[in-house]
C-alpha cells in the first residue's frame, strides 16, 4: 500500500461524534437484534441452508484458490490466496441481495437508524464529506451521483450547497424520505441504469461491502465517469482495530449475510487499480472504541478504562490505518 496518500494528522482530532444523536433510542441494539432478519431460522439448518448458496470465486481476481478465515452465522467467510481479498463464500444467489434491501424487515431498520438521526448525519456527516470532496474538486459546478444514497442527508448538504445530485437506493421507504427532502434519487438497481450524461463525482458510502459483484459495479462506475473524474468511498476495513482486538465473533461489522467483501487499505487500492483509478487520498475512521465498550458492557466486563481514553485511542487506531471505517477517494485514469 502506498502510504504517502495516507492522512495522518500528527495533532490530536476529536472525531466529535454524538452517540445518542447517531444511533437514538437504542436503534443500534434493534439492528443488532435484528441483523439477520428473517433469515435467522434457515441459518441454524445448515442442510436446508446449502440448498440455498452458490459458490463464488474471488471478486477481484476471480480465482477459486482460497483459504477459510472463519464460520459466522452459518456462512464461510475466506481468503483467497492470490490477492488476499477477504470474502463469503458460498453465497445467496443475485436476486436474494436485491430483494434483501427492498422488503420491509430491512426498511424498519433504516428507519429506527437513519430517518431518526438523518438531521444529524446531514449536518456532521454530509458536512464533512462534502468538505472532503471540495480539496479535491475546485469547480464551482459539479454533477454529483451517490448510489445508495438511503435517506439523502449527504446529497441533501451537497445540494445546498450548489451541487447538482442525484441519488439511487433500493430501499423504497428511504426513497420516500429523501424525496420529501427534496432530493433527486431513483429507486432502481444501479446496473440496470443507462445515464445519458456523465458525472464528475460518483459516491458509494458504505456499499461496495454488499454487492454481490463489486467488480462490476467498479466497471459501471468508471463508465458513468467523466475523465478524471473523482470516485469516493467508504467501506468497513478488514484490519480495522476492532476485529483484532475482539475477533470476527463479536465485530458487528463482520456481517456476512450483508457484507460479502472485506477490504483492507491495501486489497482496496489494487482492487481499483486494476479497473484504471489513481488512489489520490486515503483515511480510516471509526467508532472502533465505541462498539468495542457496547461489546464489553453487554459482556458485563470492566470497560472504565477504555470509556475514560477511548477518544485518543480511537484517534491513534484512525491515524495508523486501522479504524473501522476505511476512506478512500480515487480518480478515473
Amino acid at each position: 500500500m502506498n502510504t504517502k496518500f495516507l492522512n495522518y494528522k500528527f495533532k490530536f482530532i476529536d472525531q466529535n461524534i454524538d452517540i445518542k444523536k447517531l444511533r437514538p433510542n437504542k436503534s443500534y441494539d434493534y439492528l443488532i437484534k435484528n441483523r439477520n432478519q428473517s433469515l435467522t431460522r434457515l441459518l441454524k439448518s445448515k442442510k436446508k441452508l446449502k440448498k440455498f448458496l452458490i459458490p463464488r470465486d474471488c471478486p477481484s481476481c476471480k480465482s477459486k484458490k482460497k483459504i477459510k478465515v472463519c464460520t459466522k452465522d452459518s456462512l464461510n467467510i475466506v481468503k483467497c490466496k492470490n490477492c488476499e481479498l477477504v470474502y463469503v463464500s458460498p453465497i445467496f444467489n443475485y436476486d436474494h441481495y436485491i430483494n434483501l434491501y427492498t422488503n420491509k424487515e430491512y426498511q424498519n431498520i433504516v428507519k429506527k437508524i437513519g430517518e431518526a438521526s438523518h438531521k444529524y448525519r446531514k449536518k456532521r456527516f454530509g458536512v464533512e464529506r462534502f468538505k472532503i470532496l471540495k480539496e479535491f474538486f475546485k469547480k464551482r459546478k459539479c454533477n454529483l451521483l451517490e448510489i445508495g444514497c438511503s435517506t439523502g442527508f449527504f446529497l441533501e448538504e451537497a445540494k445546498s450547497n450548489g451541487w447538482n445530485v442525484k441519488g439511487i437506493e433500493l430501499n423504497p421507504s428511504a426513497v420516500s424520505f429523501a424525496k420529501k427532502k427534496g432530493i433527486d434519487v431513483i429507486n432502481e438497481d444501479y446496473v440496470k441504469i443507462i445515464f445519458k450524461k456523465k458525472f464528475d463525482i460518483i459516491c458509494a458510502f458504505d456499499v461496495l461491502e454488499h454487492l454481490f459483484d463489486p467488480l462490476k459495479i467498479i466497471k459501471k462506475i468508471k463508465k458513468d465517469l467523466k475523465k478524471n473524474g473523482l470516485f469516493f468511498l467508504y467501506v468497513p476495513n478488514w484490519q480495522s482495530a476492532t476485529r483484532l482486538l475482539i475477533g470476527e465473533k463479536n465485530s458487528h461489522f463482520i456481517w456476512p449475510t450483508h457484507h460479502l467483501t472485506y477490504f483492507t487499505p491495501k486489497t482496496l487500492e489494487k482492487f481499483l487499480a486494476k479497473q484504471g483509478f489513481k488512489v489520490i487520498f486515503w483515511e480510516t475512521q471509526g467508532l472502533d472504541l465505541e462498539d468495542i465498550n457496547w461489546y464489553l458492557s453487554h459482556k458485563k466486563k470492566n470497560n472504565n478504562i477504555l470509556k475514560k481514553f477511548s477518544s485518543k485511542l480511537q484517534f491513534m487506531i484512525n491515524s495508523s490505518g486501522y479504524g473501522k471505517n476505511l476512506r478512500m477517494l480515487v480518480k478515473k485514469i
